[in-house]
């Protein structure tokens, strides 16, 4: 068995002399996923979890490598993407075929090459044509290549062989067969079914079934999760997270503080500033506030965050939710009514040398220019001493 690393590595020495554009280093194992395969292009490789490393088998990971190395590349034999249009049946979770995201990639360049070059159309992005492959206002090939030129789907990096034709974006043939396989694996993959471990029912929301944990993907219905795993009851208040990760309990042992309906924990969440548990938290919700993001946004984050007796004492939270948290206040006051865009594409913020906030707010469907914005050091005392005191009280 080798590491994630080695497999990269592998990966590359394999394809060296490969003309298809294909990216090794973004080989890797994507948390929370619905099945324990990785492609390389439209080629599976089987991984496995030990001692809570992702680790593949040496010979799989070659001849994923070879696979691609050895198709044939013609980068004029073109073909166009929207002929090949499937009605895919719908999936829970969503699933986004490479087609949609080639396009998503295309509006999110459109638009921001009209947010830093100006148009009389706006931001907003306004599609060409029904299929949306048309090229947009304000975009030019050049531009789409040079701003998401690396984006990857499959381990390949389809946007650099794109090619415009005055109507539509033509694709190489070669990899629209990779990516047309790819996805349909992919799906499948997603569609087999995922009995419960403890009670064999089928669901059909196992993005919240299924779990991470030491060994593997575990996958639990809320009813066993209840049945079969403990509540936090705040056990470890005040207990640092080295003691912890010395000396047990494992987080797996108990359910997530904060998913509905219930789902296990994989990691005990802790502060990174004072050291100290906050509780055990399932992958999804672990990761969601190391980014920070929109942790803020589900119910009980807040008090969870304050479960901290650092934080607690000192009326304060990390940085990054200190920010999160100015972010969801200015994009209430100035962001457009019921956006659904995560706060981080609407708000920039940044902290000037005398310590307050400035920048701005500007939602994708604004058509006018964006609202600048800022926060004296005070102003943003008042308004987290605030957030802090509602947190506290909700605990109690």
């Amino acid at each position: 068995m080798i590491t994630q690393k080695l497999a990269v590595q592998f990966l590359a020495d394999e394809t060296a002399n490969c003309s298809i554009p294909v990216a090794p280093e973004r080989f890797r194992v994507e948390r929370f996923r619905l099945h324990d395969v990785v492609h390389f292009g439209h080629v599976r490789v089987p991984a496995y979890k030990y001692g809570n490393r992702w680790k593949f088998h040496e010979p799989d990971v070659r001849r994923a490598g070879r696979t691609i190395a050895e198709l044939h590349w013609d980068p004029d034999d073109l073909v166009d993407p929207r002929l090949e249009d499937r009605d895919w049946p719908e999936m829970d979770p969503p699933f986004t075929g490479w087609r949609e995201s080639i396009r998503r990639t295309i509006q999110g360049a459109a638009w921001a090459a009209r947010r830093d070059g100006g148009c009389p159309c706006g931001t907003s992005y306004h599609p060409r044509d029904e299929t949306g492959w048309a090229l947009p206002c304000g975009l030019t090939p050049e531009t789409l290549i040079e701003r998401y030129g690396n984006h990857d789907i499959a381990c390949t990096l389809p946007i650099p062989t794109l090619v415009w034709s005055e109507e539509t974006w033509l694709i190489p043939r070669t990899l629209a067969l990779i990516l047309d396989s790819w996805e349909e694996d992919e799906r499948a993959l997603r569609a087999a079914p995922q009995p419960c471990s403890g009670c064999g029912a089928h669901g059909t929301h196992l993005d919240t079934w299924r779990t991470s944990t030491t060994a593997g993907w575990k996958v639990l219905c809320p009813a066993c999760a209840t049945a079969t795993l403990r509540g936090y009851r705040q056990e470890l208040n005040g207990v640092t997270y080295a003691r912890v990760r010395e000396r047990g309990p494992r987080a797996e042992g108990y359910l997530c503080s904060l998913c509905t309906p219930a789902r296990p924990a994989a990691a005990w969440d802790h502060c990174h500033d004072h050291g100290f548990v906050r509780g055990p938290l399932c992958g999804s919700c672990n990761t969601m506030e190391a980014h920070g993001k929109d942790f803020l946004a589900q119910e009980g984050s807040l008090q969870h965050l304050l479960r901290c007796i650092g934080c607690r004492r000192e009326r304060t939270l990390p940085t990054h939710h200190r920010l999160a948290a100015l972010r969801h206040h200015l994009h209430s006051e100035h962001g457009v009514l019921g956006c659904t865009w995560g706060m981080r594409f609407c708000v920039s913020l940044d902290q000037s040398d005398d310590g307050a906030y400035e920048g701005s707010v500007r939602c994708p469907t604004m058509r006018h220019r964006s609202a600048a914005v800022r926060m004296t050091t005070s102003e943003v005392d008042v308004f987290l001493a605030g957030v802090i005191e509602a947190g506290l009280m909700a605990s109690w």
